[in-house]
């Protein structure tokens, strides 16, 4: 069903096809992909698109010590790790996406709010990380015209590209990219550099650091469709999907040529099943150097209409053709509904009422920070999808393209919301570029312009503000209305609210049957509710530990219960529905508590997805399932004969508690509501009845279980695609003899991994531990030589590869000798000279993985040659290059031979010279405790098909083995 990922070049190559197909496997709600896949590959394959996949094999640096890299005098004149010439041979190896601020300890003097971990103010050997790739263009990419985007950088960064500077992104969240065209190299090997300063926060949650969202090269032709230059949307007569829908199209056309051109654009539906169900085209002529816009219109008849319950996507190509020749082609994957607010009848989808059943969500996870593969998106939404959930908010920034194809193909509303309020041109320019990359989303339903702006909310700034945002979203998007989250509790008719097309309350919904009465035609959305905060298996408040009762009844000063905002919302449908926050628990804001907390509490799920006890409350009332959930646990040692609070979580009509068979009453639910009762602990088992109309229709049970005996392992799935992205995320439970699971359990578990993957992260969802959640291997270097004696001689031509003084046989007995600790000789301007030294190497030596000459400096220019071959150069004075020159060695004596050119500088080299061995990185000892009985593993696939072992082991429980096939 999911086309093979084709190797080229060194990079992973996506069509926009295979992209939008990405992970089809997952969920059977998606499967219909793979009549697209059939139907569609034939006719696609002829596009000079390109979109290929830069996330693999990147080096990765943590610090700076390059200063003025930059060059701001003359183009081209980057020097250290912005150079092309400069060499990270001695650098870590990474994959996208990357966050390197999960990889840093917990530190109590860092942040609370960004988790604890020691990056942004204050710690700046962490603040500051370099990224490089090298890729490589053919011959035949001569005349194309080349793209570099970023889906997400946090945050300050430089791009540079074979040595030029080619732009500065300063926002952490949206999409950029650069037109890199002019300073490529066709047929030949390609430098991308990028300097990410994570020093100050946008946020006041964990954001990471780093590039951790993935990273592309696409490749048009010169006329082609403009970066995001496709928009389809549909239309009924008075906004009812009752006949055909009317689609729209709006193409982009963007010339990089110099001659006009005829374009014609050429646009095909296909239905769910595969089906070309429209088809129609357009002619405009698109003058040299500039962009034109063409309008195209279709229908679809009956169509297939699109819901969190039935998300039916549709797809259109877009193809462009000159003199009868494809010169562009790109897929859209669409959906056809229809969306609208009402003031009595709140928000409406296809023409009925739909309540709104969302969260609020930051976009980090357990084991990942914020780098989340994109399988890891898919599973929180299904996850959230279990528990009811139909809608979610993008707080408080724009997703990954990732999160919503997930919520597309899943069905799922998204509230999109833009990460900083304000009128100013770049901050608009960014909201523009947001709405054009999201706006074919169908699960995108409304954008949310900010967040909070407590300073702005009740003035008439904020409200001049609003609108100017407001209509540019209208005039860039048509289709959709805007809110945004206001919680000045002082609503009214001024301010911010005033200008809304939807009025977004966080909070004080008590405020809301007030603002109803007073403006009755006024749409209403409950942007953010609850607050509840809760602590996955824990039943009583701990503040030492940091830990929260799961009982729904703790919740912050502006916050309340789950059960308090639903039954509020539940039986008032002109308040649309609103968002929990927050679906899951994220890094950083740890709230009541702060150290030792390192997350929040907040999460319906905990940072791993594993569901705290209001995930079957919010399931009784947003599900039709019937439900019949306990709690608490039924581990008490040491309080016997003490009461315990038993509660309930069940839309049965009838719940009646049983303790070890004997019955302790049987009580009615409440719609939206719990049931509670006292019961002195009595170990056994605690077990209850549901009922509906008299019957018995569902029972649950918790057990007083066993000592931890055995551990388990459940992988989410046993077969991911050997492509180096695909995960799978496995459940790690520690049991007792009985194979139930501990909820006291805290062993620290072990784990091995064989076979063609690798462990990506761990987690288990406490918010107060500190264990690493990745263990980032460290090469075993030992220094064999270090300075060493060196000698030097003048000369008049160094750069002659066939000269003597180079060769190992060459004596240099006579030459002065240099002190490479210092400066080597500080050569005269223009002077040249060679240096030359003898390093013995024993053959154990050479069976190290790598042996890397690192220098210290070279000025100003540099040519390295081991027993007389060429092993690398260096044209940077600030750079400290390193070479493997492990090919050129052998046992016994080799001679080292660098020509230096000494342009203007202070000439020689300096700073020290040392040969390392290698040896292969040895791979750390994964490990993670439990916590209540519960822990998480997330395991990646590498590019090799094969089988995957992973074994768990933990003193002496018995020791669990999964095994995931790795497929092509």
């Amino acid at each position: 069903m999911r086309m093979r990922f084709s190797r080229l070049m060194g990079v992973v190559l996506k069509t926009d096809i295979v992209k939008s197909k990405f992970l089809s496997r997952f969920y059977l709600t998606i499967t219909f992909l793979a009549v697209f896949n059939s139907r569609l590959l034939a006719s696609e394959t002829d596009s000079p698109r390109e979109r290929l996949l830069l996330d693999s094999g990147w080096k990765f640096n943590l610090g700076n010590p390059w200063n003025d890299v930059i060059g701001v005098a003359k183009a081209d004149d980057n020097r250290g790790p912005a150079s092309s010439k400069f060499s990270d041979a001695d650098w870590r190896t990474v994959n996208l996406p990357h966050d390197w601020a999960v990889e840093l300890p917990f530190d109590r003097n860092a942040d609370y709010n960004h988790g604890f971990k020691p990056v942004g103010p204050g710690f700046a050997t962490n603040d500051v990380a370099w990224y490089r790739r090298t890729f490589e263009l053919s011959q035949t990419d001569a005349g194309k015209r080349l793209w570099l985007e970023f889906d997400g950088v946090y945050h300050n960064c430089d791009i540079f590209v074979n040595g030029w500077f080619v732009g500065h992104h300063d926002d952490g969240y949206d999409s950029f990219r650069y037109d890199i065209t002019d300073v490529t190299h066709a047929g030949g090997k390609n430098v991308v550099a990028v300097k990410v300063d994570a020093s100050q926060f946008e946020g006041w949650f964990y954001e990471g650091a780093g590039i951790y969202r993935h990273v592309w090269l696409v490749k048009t032709s010169p006329l082609a469709l403009a970066p995001n230059g496709v928009f389809v949307w549909s239309q009924f007569k008075n906004n009812l999907p009752n006949d055909a829908a009317k689609i729209n199209v709006e193409v982009n056309l963007l010339s990089m040529q110099t001659n006009a051109a005829k374009a014609t654009v050429t646009c095909e539906i296909f239905s769910p099943g595969g089906k070309v169900v429209a088809k129609f085209d357009a002619s405009e002529t698109v003058n040299g150097l500039a962009q034109k816009a063409v309008l195209l219109y279709g229908k679809v008849s009956s169509p297939e209409l699109w819901s969190p319950e039935s998300p039916k996507l549709y797809k259109l190509v877009t193809t462009v053709e000159n003199d009868g020749k494809i010169i562009d082609r790109k897929a859209t994957e669409f959906g056809i509904r229809t969306i609208a607010f009402d003031p009595n009848q709140g928000f409406l989808l296809n023409g009925n009422h739909y309540e709104i059943k969302g969260t609020c969500n930051h976009q980090d996870a357990a084991g990942v920070g914020v780098a989340l593969p994109d399988a890891l998106q898919y599973f929180r939404i299904a996850k959230l999808k279990e528990m009811g959930c139909n809608a979610y908010r993008t707080s408080h920034n724009a997703p990954t393209p990732e999160l919503l194809e997930a919520c597309d193909r899943l069905g799922m509303l998204v509230l999109d919301e833009n990460r900083l309020f304000g009128s100013d041109a770049a901050n608009l320019e960014r909201f523009k570029g947001q709405i054009q990359r999201d706006r074919n989303h169908p699960s995108v339903f409304a954008w949310s312009l900010g967040n909070e702006e407590w300073n702005a909310q009740d003035t008439t700034t904020g409200a001049a503000v609003t609108r100017v945002m407001q209509n540019l979203a209208h005039a860039v998007d048509p289709t959709r209305p805007c809110t945004m989250a206001v919680n000045s509790g002082s609503y009214g008719d001024f301010g911010i609210f005033s200008a809304l097309d939807v009025k977004g309350f966080n909070y004080h919904y008590e405020n809301m049957d007030a603002y109803h009465a007073a403006f009755p035609a006024v749409d209403i959305l409950g942007t953010e509710q609850a607050s509840t905060i809760g602590t996955r298996g824990i039943y009583t408040n701990d503040a030492a530990r940091g830990y929260v009762s799961a009982y729904d009844d703790h919740n912050p000063r502006w916050g309340c219960s789950a059960e308090e905002w639903w039954s509020y919302f539940a039986t008032r449908p002109w308040a649309s529905g609103g968002f929990d926050w927050t679906g899951f628990d994220y890094r950083g804001e740890p709230t009541p508590y702060q150290w030792p907390c390192i997350s929040s509490h907040f999460g319906i799920l905990d940072t791993c997805g594993f569901p705290k006890d209001n995930f079957w409350y919010y399931q009784s009332w947003w599900t039709t399932n019937v439900i019949l959930h306990l709690l608490p646990h039924w581990n008490w040692p040491g309080r016997e004969g003490q009461e315990m609070d038993v509660r309930a979580l069940s839309n049965c009509q009838e719940v009646e508690l049983f303790l070890n068979g004997q019955s302790l009453g049987r009580q009615t639910m409440k719609r939206e509501s719990e049931l509670k009762w006292k019961v002195k602990y009595t170990p056994g088992v605690l077990s209850a009845k549901g009922y509906n109309d008299g019957k018995l229709v569902a029972d649950a049970k918790v057990e007083t279980t066993g000592e931890p005996a055995t551990i388990q392992l459940g992988p989410d799935r046993t077969s991911i695609h050997a492509d180096g992205e695909d995960i799978s995320i496995i459940t790690v439970s520690v049991r007792d003899a009985q194979n139930r699971i501990v909820p006291l359990a805290n062993n620290l578990i072990h784990f091995n991994l064989e076979g063609p993957g690798k462990i990506l992260g761990v987690g288990n969802g406490d918010p107060s531990c500190h264990e690493p959640d990745q263990f980032v291997a460290k090469p075993d270097v030992r220094v064999v030589s270090e300075n060493g004696d060196w000698r030097y001689k003048i000369l008049s031509n160094v750069k002659n590869p066939q000269l003597a003084e180079l060769q190992p046989e060459f004596d240099d007995s006579a030459w002065e000798t240099a002190n490479p600790q210092v400066e080597a000789r500080s050569l005269a301007k223009p002077e040249q000279a060679v240096f030359r030294t003898k390093i013995s190497m024993q053959e154990e030596d050479l069976a190290a993985d790598g042996v890397l000459l690192k220098i210290g400096r070279i000025d100003d220019q540099g040519w390295v040659y081991v027993n007389g071959k060429f092993a690398g150069e260096s044209h940077d004075w600030a750079a400290s290059p390193s070479f493997d020159i492990k090919p050129l060695m052998h046992a016994g004596e080799n001679t080292i031979a660098i020509a230096v050119i000494n342009d203007d500088g202070v000439g020689g080299v300096g700073n020290g010279v040392a040969l390392r061995l290698l040896k292969k990185t040895e791979v750390p000892e994964w490990q993670r405790s439990a916590f209540n009985g519960l822990a998480q593993i997330i395991v990646q696939s590498s590019n090799d098909s094969g089988e995957i072992e992973l074994t768990a082991t933990a003193g002496d429980l018995t020791p669990a083995t999964a095994l995931i096939q790795s497929k092509d």
